[in-house]
This record gives structure tokens, sequence and C-alpha cells, in this order.
């Protein structure tokens, strides 16, 4: 029995774990990882490497998703464009998801619904799903009896007593399983570097109805937050009401997920809540409360063109609220602080989770250590394998399950590629690096356009050092040199004439050291010149341009 992460062990996002028995194989969740200095080099999201899946004879039965967050279920259509034949499983809200995302892309896998404290035999294994609580409706974990022990797999989870939704972590259950006897526990580690307890979301629901009552919401009440938190939809549509206020949705995935959470009771308002976005403009301020995506400081998000005056029918003005209901996630601080500076100079109130305040705007959907703790406790395992995080984060989750009798030896922190063994009655081991596994960089969601190391170091190299053309004309049949070679720059630091007539001249040089049997041969004139031009930005320049040479034959 093998545990074998293919993404999620070592950075926050991209999860994805493959269950691996002698006969078959299942994937845990199969999500995508935004980028972060990437973006400047045309990425727009990130996959894990699933060449693994296709490494023996083993077929994915089924991928069992644990929400529908992206960075759970993101990267399901380049799964299932090379393993159509694997079987979907989720609860009813994730499936709902999940389909209208594969649909998208031209993909209707066989799916099935799964609830919690209902077995079912998957790839050989029972399969039972888990109640967690999390920022997002139907959230599971997921016990799976294998030959090698029960392990149990919490998803992402946090202990909130008070849930909106009123659904709690399934406490009795999880005890019940350490009761039977857990052989490895994986466990989220998103917030393994916090001490305490999580705030329930209740708080935060109560915190905005405050807010909407207050001398600060005289005109619009803008609320910018993930578009899966339905709880805090609820929330904001709950103050909204009390405060006499009509509700506008912005943003697609905003729309999309609220859409469907009406449809399937998960979200309760009546119907005349809402106003169309085109609509929204005959409200008085006052009476008018938007809902959006856009926290992150995203581009194109919905509050980043309201931040720059570039909506169609909502224009912010002096005396609007704009509340950031989301944590800022490391690399988006400087998007997030231009962001508000662009609303600060609409006229517009901000608070946000950059700034101390008074109140609480935002809460999170992970364990702290007290939570994650308990989680070890009610369970007992007897190995530990930390998950979903980066690798300090999983090495501090390991210390606090040692700290809870977890044996040390199998307290196993382990990173993506890496093989975890388990045995009957055994510890955990585990095989480093025994996997193939790594990062997809991706143009486009639809076009499944692989970028690829090389091209992302060209890119990166052109962003950092610039280009220069060098562009030679030779005579087909004797090669010799029919004009000067020109050079062309962009991008290139300290490029004057006096530089470009030193390459140039290098260049030609260059071309007149070659002997007439190598003049025909195009790469051995391109390498002469590329050298030629290089050399010439050797001394004196810190970075050295990319030299692209062009020969011409006529």
């Amino acid at each position: 029995m093998r545990l074998v992460p293919l993404g999620g062990l070592g950075e926050v996002g991209m999860n994805c774990l493959a269950v691996d028995t002698p006969t078959s194989r299942l994937v845990v969740d199969c999500g995508v990882l935004f980028p972060g200095g990437e973006a400047a080099l045309g990425v727009e999201i990130i996959t894990p490497d699933l060449s693994y899946l296709r490494s023996d004879d083993r077929p994915v039965v089924a991928v069992l998703l644990t929400h529908a967050h992206e960075d759970h279920v993101g990267a399901l259509p380049y799964l299932l464009r090379e393993h159509p034949d694997a079987e979907v499983c989720g609860t009813r809200f994730t499936l709902a998801v999940v389909k209208e995302k594969l649909a998208e892309h031209g993909i209707s896998p066989r799916m099935t619904e799964l609830a919690p404290r209902t077995p079912r035999a998957i790839g050989g294994l029972e399969v039972e799903p888990l109640q967690v609580t999390h920022s997002i409706p139907d959230a599971v974990g997921y016990a799976l009896r294998t030959p090698a022990g029960l392990v149990v797999h919490t998803g992402d989870f946090k202990v909130d007593w008070s849930p909106p939704d009123g659904r709690l972590l399934d406490v009795r259950r999880f005890a019940e399983l350490g009761d039977e006897g857990v052989a490895c526990l994986l466990s989220d580690s998103t917030n393994s570097e916090r001490a305490g307890q999580s705030p329930s979301e209740r708080e935060v629901g109560e915190s905005l109805a405050r807010i909407f009552g207050t001398a600060q919401a005289k005109g619009r009440v803008v609320v910018a937050m993930f578009g899966s938190n339905i709880h805090r939809v609820q929330s904001v549509i709950r103050a909204a009401l009390q405060h006499g206020r009509k509700v506008c949705l912005l943003g697609r995935s905003m729309q999309q997920n609220a859409r469907l959470a009406l449809d399937m009771g998960y979200l309760r308002c009546p119907p005349e809540t809402f106003v169309d976005p085109e609509a929204a403009d005959h409200f008085a301020p006052r009476e008018l409360a938007v809902v959006c995506t856009g926290a992150q400081g995203e581009p194109r998000s919905a509050l980043s063109r309201l931040a720059l005056g570039e909506h169609p029918t909502i224009k912010l003005d002096k005396g609007d609220l704009v509340v950031l209901s989301s944590r800022t996630i490391p690399g988006n601080e400087r998007s997030v602080a231009n962001l508000v500076d662009h609303l600060v100079r609409r006229g517009c109130r901000v608070l946000s989770t950059l700034a101390d305040g008074a109140d609480l705007i935002h809460t999170t959907g992970h364990a702290s250590q007290g939570e994650q703790r308990m989680m070890i406790d009610l369970t007992r395992p007897r190995s530990f394998l930390p998950v979903h995080g980066e690798f300090r984060m999983l090495a501090a989750h390991a210390r606090t399950a040692e700290a809870a009798g977890v044996d040390p030896r199998g307290c196993v922190v382990a990173e993506d590629g890496d093989v975890v063994e388990l045995r009957p009655s055994g510890l955990a081991a585990v095989l480093p690096g025994a996997a193939s596994a790594g990062r997809i960089y991706l143009d486009s969601r639809g076009a499944f356009a692989d970028v690829g190391e090389v091209v992302l170091r060209d890119r990166k190299l052109l962003a950092d050092s610039g280009m220069l053309v060098c562009l030679c004309v030779l005579d087909r049949k004797s090669g010799a040199l029919l004009r000067e070679p020109e050079l062309l720059g962009r991008g290139v630091t300290g490029l004057d004439e006096s530089r470009l007539a030193q390459a140039r001249g290098a260049a030609l040089t260059a071309l007149e050291e070659l002997n007439p049997a190598q003049r025909p041969d195009h790469a051995s004139v391109e390498e002469a010149l590329r050298r030629a031009v290089r050399s010439v930005f050797k001394k004196g320049f810190e970075k050295r341009p990319m030299v692209l040479p062009v020969v011409i034959e006529m």
C-alpha cells in the first residue's frame, strides 16, 4: 500500500494524492496552483505533473474529491483527458461545481455522489466520506480501509462549533475511527504555525452585520471575497436585508456558485433579494450592497473594474464602503495595496486585513494548532503524514503530532514525489523522490498549452536581460557576406550606438574567420554570430541579453 503525493506537499495548493493498491489506483483531489512570479511570464495556472499515473498498468479507478475549491479540483480536466474512464466521486455541491467546470472543457465523466457516514466499495477499498467544516459547503474527509489498515484523510478542515449551515465536524465519527485503530492520519497543515483556535464563521457574519449598521456604511457597501465562500455570501445577504438593501452579485465565479447554491438550497433568501448588475444604477447607494470577487487584486476581476471605474453600470463614489473579506494570499500584497489605493482615490472607505482593525471581516477555513491537536487526539494514529502546506508547515504539524504522543518514527514529513509505504502493523516509511512529480505551467486553462521549463526559462531571460537580433545576408552558393550584419535590440540596458557598432564589428569578424566549408552550414554561422555578439556584453554588463542570429541566403 503506497501513498504518493503529486502536489500539495511543499506548496499551498495543487493538492493531489495517489493511493496505490497492488491492483488499482485512487486519486484524492487534483487541484491547481495559481502563479506568483510566473504570472509575469504568461503563466495562468500551474497543475501537478501527472505522468506518475501512467507509470504502470494500474488504472486510475476513481478520483475522490474533498471539496470544490480550485486548489483541489482545478486540474481535474487535465487528469480526465488522460484517464477518461476514471469515476469522479464527491458530495452533492462539489459535483455540481465540478460538472459545470468539466462541461467547459467538453468532458462528461461518470460521477458518483457520496454522503458522509455512507461507505462504498471503490477500487477494491472501502471508502467512507467524513463530514468536516470548511469555507465551502459539503466538504468532507475520507476514511479508507486498505490492506495496510485504516487510513484517514481530513481534507481541508477546521473546528467550528457554530458554523452558519449547522454542519459540524463529525467529532464522534473521527473518535470512533480512532477506537477502531488508525494506521495513518493525513491532516491539513495550512495553519500549523498558528497557535490556538480559528474564529468561527458565525462571528464574521455578526461583525459584517454590525458594519452594515454603522455610520461608515452610508453609501454602497461592497464586500469582496472568494466566490466559493457561500457561508460568507449568506452572511452578507442577511446583513443587507436587515438594513433594507438589495444585493448585486458581480464576478463570474460568484454568480455561478451563488446560482448553484440557491438551486440546491445551500443559500437561502427571498427571490426579490437580488438585482441584476444592469439595473444596479437604478438604486440609491444606501439601498445597494455589492458582493463580488477580486479581493486579491486580480487585474480583470469585478472589484478591480470597480476600483478603476471601468464597470459599465456601477460607479463607486465618495462615501461608499468596501470590505475586503478575505486574507491576502502571500505574494499578492502589492496587488491588494494597489487595489486599495485606487479605491481610496475614488473616495471609498476600505476595510481590509492589511490594516489592523476592531472588526472581524475574515476567518480562515483551516484548522490552527489547537484544532489540529484535537484531530490527532481523536484519531490516535499509528503513523502521521502532514499534508497541504509548505515544508515548514508540514514540519510544524509533525511536531504537534509528536507532542500529542504519536511515535516520532511514524511522523513522516514527505514532499511531492516521495512515496510513503504503509504496512500492516508497521510504521509509515518514506522513499524520497521515488515517483515522478513536478509542475506543469499552462498558458491558458482551455488550450492545455504546456509552457515547459525551457520556454519559461527563455521568457525569464527575455524579461530580465532583453534580446538582440543579429541579421546577416549570405550568398547561397559561395557563402560570401552580401551586406554588413544588422543588429536590433529590445529591452537591453545600456544599448547605445557605440555598443551596437562594437557588436556589428564582432559579428563581421566572426563571419570572416569562418572557413569556406563552414559558411553553408547555418548552425555554424549562427553559433559564430551568437558567441561574437554575446562577447561584447561580457564586460561591463551584469545582464547579458539573449542573442537571436538570423541568417538569410540570397
